[in-house]
């Protein structure tokens, strides 16, 4: 989420909590079967479920995950967008990108060079697939003459550090060198294609001559049968270009074997085309893309706007605004050291438009059509000053007459093991002046029932107001489009991503200005807990329209079956693996309850209706539950942990009026409660998920080892009274 400068320190250093991940988050449960234990048992679905909450909270509550947090208004003379290869001073804020007068047609092409590679068309019905996905296994190419290799394209090849090879099929683990012909891929250029086949992820480094010195760039390739992969060289945006390609290295990202067939290498020349704002356009609609940002949405303007001098609805303030995709993941292991933000440690979270220096995304190739513009883009790691990350953004831009369609896609190359969190899909930002959220609270959804707005939204980073800013969506409700609109003349934009749990929006230092790039701004991502998979992708789709609160809703109601995003919650359960992360316990699946030991006057269950831990006073006196995080597969310190957050719900039919909790810490030499430290929070009763934010920070006694935390859930209760329980992590 958006970014927040220096002077908003002293706001952050007060939160408690804040939701998001992806835009957030590093804290997930990884399921397996539970442990049984003689007070924890499995309940069967006998109450029905009024709504249908996310599993976790984001992985950073007292700073904003990376693309939520708003940055401060910049200087009097904003400095260009830096190129790839610049870093800017660390304690620079985000560079805001160019007026948006910069003139949008490509370069001229040369005509003395091959045709670039032919862009597939795209289909604004179907999601398209910007890396060709495995058909049939290609037939090897003739085996070698005189050692030297051809491909199917006449390209010649010699080999050297195989481990054994069929035909023109290699074994490889590391540093596999084709070397082509002398002159068989010379030429100005700048992208080539690969067609190859690999049972493992590859990294590849690609040599090449550029102003008469050898140049490498290095890309990843997915693992597969017939596969197809374009790369731009790394200069592309400066104009760069390639003489001659010389040589690939291959070696495999994990460091195992595996086989390798290179069916064929190609090297064009394609148009270089505006790097600050690249539009497309139709009747209704003007779309710009950031090439020199990762390729992130930063203008959308309806022609047929209504209100004088409102064009660009995007926020494009700094790298960490626009419309664009965001992950979080690991807080760290023996490979990776994540850095820090606002005074807190931050996880991995590649973000496509750059990092909080200002340095930006590596773009990997773009190809464009008519009505739609294809991106891969290499992100930054949001917390590190100008450190690339080993993942993959695809985006697929495509105009209609009634929408813009979005088509994502993620793949991390890490190799790493990441946790649960809250993922942003996307992170969506827009000008200050659409003060009016709207959406569908209800349970049945596309018939036309009424809907909900507020114009009072605060800054969804506060602590105070976070809670206030979340919107789950009910149990069956498919209906999860929302919009940002101007009270003063109802017409904004809209977003529809299928298949979401929850909706996350506010306002930052709220002016009602016109101006995309003022640091005001708008915000709503729709949430997901996901985990990142290393090389397993995230796909899903959206749709983006503009107009007046009712034309928006008839506009998705319309075309609410585009696609259903079901991938989501495929790879949420396929994702799912036996070993507990207890910085965040997520108690919508059973396998969390085996964090839990033995109850004292209280009875534990799964509630499989309501995915969530059910908690039931057994006898009123002091009902309680221990949190045994001594048993964390990695020690957890206090030190790395401000907020402990509770995803709750208690029933309107208890029967007390008000409810508190107790937390017993033990920490440090403290392995049981003995009462000297511990903390309250006051809880609601009204039959709605609410998030409590306890602050740990400021408690002395919150130091050392995390050994056991005590829940006392309720402090004044009767017998028979319940609390559930989806989630309680450490942030």
């Amino acid at each position: 989420m958006k970014k927040i400068k220096s002077t908003l320190l002293i706001i952050l250093a007060t939160l408690a909590c804040v939701c998001i991940a992806a835009g957030c988050g590093v804290r997930g449960p990884e399921a397996g079967a539970p442990t049984a234990t003689a007070d924890v048992v499995i309940e069967e679905p006998t109450e029905a479920a009024t709504e249908r909450t996310t599993t976790m909270e984001p992985e950073i509550t007292d700073t904003l995950p990376a693309t939520e947090q708003p940055t401060p208004a910049p200087t009097a003379t904003p400095t260009p967008a830096p190129t790839a290869t610049t870093t800017p001073a660390p304690t620079a804020t985000p560079t805001p990108a160019p007026t948006e007068q910069l003139t949008p047609a490509p370069t001229a092409v040369p005509t003395a060079t091959p045709a670039p590679t032919s862009v597939p068309t795209a289909n604004p019905t179907a999601t398209p697939a910007p890396t060709q996905r495995p058909t049939a296994t290609p037939a090897p190419t003739d085996g070698p003459v005189n050692g030297v290799y051809t491909t199917k394209n006449g390209i010649k090849y010699t080999v050297a550090g195989e481990l054994g090879a069929e035909g023109s099929t290699f074994t490889l683990k590391k540093d596999l060198v084709l070397t082509f012909e002398s002159g068989s891929l010379a030429g100005s250029n700048n992208r080539f294609e690969l067609k190859y086949s690999s049972g493992k992820p590859l990294t590849v480094d690609l040599k090449y001559i550029r102003s008469g010195k050898e140049v490498t760039d290095q890309f990843f390739l997915e693992a597969g049968t017939d596969m197809t992969f374009g790369g731009l060289v790394s200069s592309y945006l400066q104009n760069g270009r390639a003489a001659e390609l010389k040589s690939l290295t291959v070696s495999t990202v994990k460091g195992v074997s595996t086989t390798f067939t290179l069916g064929e290498i190609s090297a064009s020349l394609v148009p270089v085309y505006n790097s600050q704002l690249y539009y497309i356009e139709n009747s209704r609609f003007k779309v710009g893309v950031q090439l020199s940002w990762g390729g992130g949405l930063n203008y959308i303007e309806d022609k047929n706007t209504p209100v004088s001098g409102l064009t660009n609805l995007v926020n494009r303030h700094d790298t960490g605004r626009l419309i664009q995709q965001s992950y979080y993941g690991t807080r760290g292991n023996k490979d990776y050291t994540p850095g820090s933000f606002n005074g807190s440690n931050w996880s991995y979270n590649p973000v496509q438009g750059g990092d909080q220096y200002g340095n930006v995304s590596r773009l990997i190739d773009v190809r464009v059509t008519d009505n739609s513009v294809y991106i891969n883009a290499q992100p930054q790691d949001w917390s590190l000053n100008g450190q690339i990350t080993p993942s993959y953004m695809e985006n697929t831009y495509t105009l209609t007459g009634e929408y813009v369609r979005v088509d994502n896609r993620f793949v991390d190359f890490s190799g790493w093991e990441h946790p649960y969190s809250h993922q942003e899909l996307p992170a969506f930002y827009t000008v200050s002046y659409l003060d009016n959220f709207t959406w569908y609270n209800g349970s049945n959804g596309w018939t036309g029932a009424p809907l909900t707005s507020r114009a009072d939204l605060n800054f969804w980073g506060d602590a105070r107001y976070a809670e206030d800013c979340r919107f789950y969506v009910k149990e069956g409700n498919q209906e999860t489009w929302c919009s940002w609109t101007s009270s003063k003349d109802d017409f904004g934009i809209g977003l529809y991503v299928p298949n979401v749990d929850m909706l996350y929006a506010g306002k930052f230092s709220y002016n009602g200005s016109k101006s995309a790039m003022d640091s005001a701004t708008n915000y709503v991502a729709p949430l997901m807990t996901l985990k990142m998979t290393s090389f397993v992708p995230i796909e899903y789709s959206y749709l983006i329209t503009t107009g007046s609160v009712a034309e928006i809703r008839a506009t998705f109601t319309a075309n609410k079956d585009f696609a259903d995003n079901a991938s989501l919650h495929k790879n949420y359960q396929s994702m799912r693996v036996a070993a507990l992360d207890y910085t965040n316990l997520d108690f919508s699946g059973q396998a969390a309850l085996k964090a839990l030991g033995n109850a004292l006057n209280a009875e534990v269950s799964y509630n499989a209706s309501r995915k969530a831990m059910r908690l039931k006073v057994a006898n009123a006196y002091d009902p309680q539950v221990p949190l045994k995080y001594s048993e964390s597969p990695e020690p957890l310190y206090a030190e790395n942990y401000r907020t402990l957050e509770i995803c709750y719900m208690i029933p309107e039919a208890n029967q007390k009026d008000s409810y508190a909790c107790d937390l017993f810490l033990c920490t440090g030499s403290k392995t049981a409660p003995d009462g000297s430290e511990r903390t309250r929070v006051s809880l609601v009763k009204d039959g709605e998920w609410h998030t409590a934010a306890v602050d740990l920070a400021s408690l002395s006694f919150w130091s050392g080892r995390i050994n056991l935390i005590r829940f006392d859930f309720f402090d004044a209760c009767a017998d028979g009274d319940i609390m559930y329980v989806k989630s309680i992590a450490l942030k």
